[in-house]
């Protein structure tokens, strides 16, 4: 968990950073503090959100080479040096080797810009395309290299498309995502109870008059002014169009899920509200109202002997498990982490995904390989959350078999296996 909390103070820090070095006054800054805070700040946001830091290291160490390549894109834009070039070239290749997505939001977004940008000139134009593909290609030759010579391999790309009657529900699920990575996804809770999600949707309609209003201005201006926040908007709208018209969302399933794709446009969406509204009143105080209603029911939310990152209905489930069951269990892939940090180590939970065939395997990616048979002669839990995210308890069935008991906690259910009970051979 150390290694993704020290990625995202970087992203938040550096959000920041290349915000201030675009606003020279303290008024600009401290409204664009304003809007940057309710979005990114950590952990001030509703659990779903800490579920995906705490999972997705790598997304996160991507989204500081993207913005840091745009910052040096724009620099080399208006002054010309070689320097901002090479840097810019540097930080896209070692992006693209830690993941991919990049390719597609940090160089896609540098070479439809230049595409776009009219009067930029062709001397600048070229050499930007020229740094861009030589930065790809390296990353490439890197990994490829890395592999050839007994290094480690890393998950290509997925460049499938969407088959066509998959398009209007991908649209959906995206769209949703981009909801959930705002904390604005009410759907399904008491009104009550998700203050702080419906206000957080006037962030996202923020963000969105944010990005026509650069796009209009840029494209008016011919790709000269602001740059940077043209990048921007063209890498949010290459990651909304590339997750929507693949076919990851048929392969993950859940929109909280696919939403770790959606970490760039979130960022740079971010950046461009604190861009374009920083003096603008209305908008500094509706972020401000939206940050106050987080913290106050978050502080709500945090038991007093908590690590702070379950909600209340979650704490409660952690009690009975740490009461009445064994200290190793399965549960899914981003509830896992969280339950047994939670716990302070007094529970060890691995994260389970269905396969092909119905049962569940463990998710090695984020822990330790393993298999099912570690827990040979050990009494171990399943826990299942309603609605089902990376397996259901039909998956668990098949896997275990009949358990010794299964009880209800809130929305979860819990299948205990006794010390005899072996996992079915082949898991």
């Amino acid at each position: 968990m150390v290694q993704p909390a020290i990625l995202w103070t970087g992203v938040v820090t550096s959000a920041f950073a290349v915000v201030f070095v675009r606003l020279s006054d303290f008024k600009s800054r401290l409204g664009a503090a304003a809007l940057l805070l309710p979005v990114l700040a950590f952990p001030l946001m509703r659990s779903p959100i800490a579920y995906f830091i705490t999972l997705s290291a790598i997304h996160m160490g991507a989204l500081l080479y993207g913005l840091w390549t745009f910052h040096w894109a724009d620099r080399f834009l208006s002054v010309g040096t070689y320097r901002s070039l090479a840097i810019l070239s540097l930080l896209l290749c070692f992006g693209i080797i830690g993941d991919p997505l990049l390719a597609v939001t940090g160089a896609g977004a540098i070479l439809l810009y230049v595409l776009l940008a009219r009067d930029v000139s062709w001397r600048r134009r070229a050499l930007l395309v020229t740094a861009t593909f030589l930065a790809v290609n390296l990353a490439r030759f890197i990994l490829h290299l890395n592999t050839a010579t007994g290094g480690f391999e890393t998950e290509p790309l997925e460049t499938k498309f969407a088959s066509w009657d998959q398009i209007s529900s991908n649209l959906f699920t995206t769209f949703r995502s981009v909801l959930l990575v705002y904390g604005a996804e009410p759907s399904g809770q008491i009104v009550g109870t998700v203050i702080p999600e419906c206000l957080r949707l006037s962030l996202v309609v923020l963000a969105l008059a944010g990005a026509y209003r650069v796009a209009r201005t840029g494209w008016m201006s011919g790709g000269r002014d602001n740059p940077f926040c043209s990048m921007l908007v063209i890498s949010a709208l290459l990651d909304f169009t590339a997750l929507a018209v693949s076919n990851r969302i048929a392969l993950d399933g859940s929109p909280v899920a696919v939403a770790r794709y959606l970490f760039p446009l979130w960022l740079d969406l971010a950046c461009i509200a604190a861009l374009v509204w920083p003096r603008r009143r209305m908008a500094v105080c509706i972020s401000a109202a939206v940050l106050a209603a987080t913290l106050i029911t978050d502080y709500r939310d945090m038991p007093p002997c908590s690590t702070g990152i379950l909600s209340t209905e979650d704490n409660q489930l952690l009690k009975r498990l740490e009461k009445h069951f064994p200290a190793n269990g399965i549960g899914t892939w981003w509830s896992s982490g969280n339950l047994e940090v939670a716990s302070l180590g007094k529970l060890h939970v691995y994260p389970a995904v269905t396969q092909g065939d119905g049962t569940i395997v463990p998710f090695v990616h984020i822990r330790k390989r393993m298999n099912w048979h570690s827990f040979d002669g050990k009494a171990f839990f399943v826990v299942i959350p309603h609605p089902e995210e990376t397996f259901s308890e039909a998956g668990a069935l098949k896997t275990f078999g009949t358990p010794a008991a299964r009880v209800s906690e809130g929305r979860y259910t819990i299948l205990l296996y006794n010390v005899d009970h072996l996992p079915a051979r082949g898991s």
